[in-house]
């Protein structure tokens, strides 16, 4: 239950990360170049998604270092992936196509393969 719970918590950590800095990109890129000098463009959403990554990484290293890479490491890619796909519907208004959703198919059908036996 414990593996349950801390493979959710870093999947939703790692995807919100990526929607606040998503939406904080929306005013333009994080990081410029302008006349040969580094100008930030950093607000609190960008600073919130950076925090949140900080977390999943923190969650991500404890889960690699007590499960088999070979199982955890595309569990948690998968489940990003379906989960980045459904929030990109939600959030950003991003198309969803039959492609789209035959990879979400193919990526689960996977997942199910690897967790055969576990």
């Amino acid at each position: 239950m414990n593996r349950i719970i801390l493979i959710l918590l870093y999947a939703i950590t790692s995807v919100s990360a990526l929607v606040m800095l998503k939406f904080a990109a929306k005013n333009g890129p994080l990081l410029q170049f302008i006349e040969g000098k580094v100008h930030l463009n950093i607000s609190s959403m960008a600073i919130f998604g950076v925090f949140l990554f900080g977390i999943s990484f923190v969650l991500y290293t404890y889960l690699i270092s007590k499960y088999d890479l070979g199982y955890i490491i595309p569990l948690l890619t998968a489940l990003v992936y379906v989960l980045i796909f459904v929030a990109s519907y939600f959030f950003f208004q991003e198309s969803i196509t039959m492609y789209k959703i035959f990879g979400v198919f193919l990526i689960l059908s996977g997942i199910t393969l690897l967790s055969v036996g576990k």
